[in-house]
């Protein structure tokens, strides 16, 4: 066995090509990050690979500039195994200089490969990493729209105070439709009755209407605010970006929606799991064939226990929170549904409860037999059957 190690970059990569002794044979000190530096690399290979011997090459995770080199690979036949950046790390503090060069590092690499002998990762399905990258773009959208939510509260102290307590939340949707409509207490008085009632209406599905316009309008024509053309600018341009992301948001449920029906997996028969939460776990996890146990999947969402303990020093248990913290908080999500819905998982949460454990650590719990359930129902691939009480 041969081991090619590679350590990526964004314009350039660096390889190193050891024996199964760790005698290093052929080195590639900087090859670009283009086809033509991809067949580089494949000369190298050819070049001083013996025939009949094996080989196995690894690399770092290191952004998203391993993929086409990775993606090439795999069409010659050669997956390559894409190490955690921790581990190698670790090797590299081993010495005491703690060199780093982009050499030692492609040599670091093939001894990471020779040690820990792994295998190349079972490929996840192109609908897993779709879901992925789309997920992941939804949860970014929803923080950036409350950011400009918490920003237009701000505007409205000024200009509007009174409005926001005639709805039940910030920029509801009613709310959102006014705002849009009549930004400033005197647009608001300018809707007149009729047309502010129709706006409510149609904006709450039938559930607000001429008592709620009252009451706006008698807040608008009592209101403190104070009139500022700049502010009332602001607040138009901000309601445009909240509106926008409104819209991109419904097409991205569509389509994580319709991703997830392909895959035809029973992750929402879960009580409490929905379509989009279950999406975005079957997105980071990839696929169950990268598991051979659910600890591994526990491990791999950073839910696994972490404990320092020194001579006398006893530290507290916390979870190593390695790994993606979009699984981590779709987990949470699905848990805190699981728990208020599946009598399995509530005895559980009760029972850390009763022990004295906060709601936080609770969930956390939870979040561990989850995945453990997860697990079975995913390599399984059946429905999920409610569990006896624990």
């Amino acid at each position: 066995m041969f081991y090619l190690g590679i350590d990526i970059g964004k314009f350039h990569h660096a390889a190193a090509l050891l024996t199964h002794e760790g005698k290093v044979v052929a080195t590639l000190s900087s090859f670009p990050n283009t086809q033509d530096g991809f067949q580089e690399l494949l000369t190298l290979i050819t070049c001083h690979l013996p025939a009949g011997e094996e080989l196995r090459i690894g690399m770092e995770a290191t952004g998203p500039y391993w993929i086409p080199l990775a993606e090439w690979l795999k069409t010659k036949g050669c997956p390559p195994v894409v190490l955690n950046p921790i581990k190698t790390s670790s090797l590299r503090n081993y010495g005491v200089r703690g060199s780093k060069t982009d050499n030692i590092d492609s040599v670091l690499i093939a001894n990471a490969l020779r040690f820990e002998g792994s295998q190349p990762q079972k490929v996840s399905p192109k609908h897993s990493e779709e879901l992925r990258h789309l997920t992941r773009l939804r949860a970014d959208m929803v923080k950036d729209r409350t950011r400009l939510v918490l920003r237009v509260t701000s505007q409205l102290d000024r200009l509007f105070p009174e409005l926001l307590c005639s709805f039940s939340k910030t920029i509801s949707p009613s709310c959102l439709a006014l705002l849009t409509e009549a930004p400033t207490p005197d647009r608001v008085l300018a809707l007149g009755e009729e047309k502010l009632t129709a706006l409510l209406r149609k904006a709450s599905g039938g559930k607000l209407g001429v008592a709620r316009a009252k009451e706006i309008l008698g807040k608008a024509a009592s209101s403190i605010g104070v009139s500022s053309p700049a502010l009332e600018e602001v607040l138009v341009l901000l309601m445009e970006q909240i509106n926008l992301i409104d819209r991109q948001l419904k097409a991205l449920d569509r389509r994580i929606a319709d991703l997830y029906d392909q895959a035809g997996l029973f992750f929402t028969t879960i009580g409490g799991v929905g379509a989009l939460t279950a999406a975005t776990i079957l997105g980071e996890f990839g696929s169950v064939d990268r598991f051979t146990k659910a600890t591994q999947m526990v491990a791999f969402a950073g839910v696994d226990p972490k404990l320092r303990n020194s001579g006398q020093h006893q530290g507290q248990v916390h979870i190593s929170k390695r790994g993606s913290p979009y699984l981590r908080r779709a987990l949470y999500l699905a848990c805190q549904g699981a728990v208020r819905n599946d009598g399995y998982f509530k005895s559980i949460f009760q029972r850390h409860r009763d022990n004295g454990k906060s709601y936080k650590e609770a969930i956390v719990a939870v979040m561990n037999r989850f995945i453990h359930v997860l697990y079975a129902i995913w390599r399984d691939n059946r429905p999920y059957s409610p569990l006896t009480p624990a």
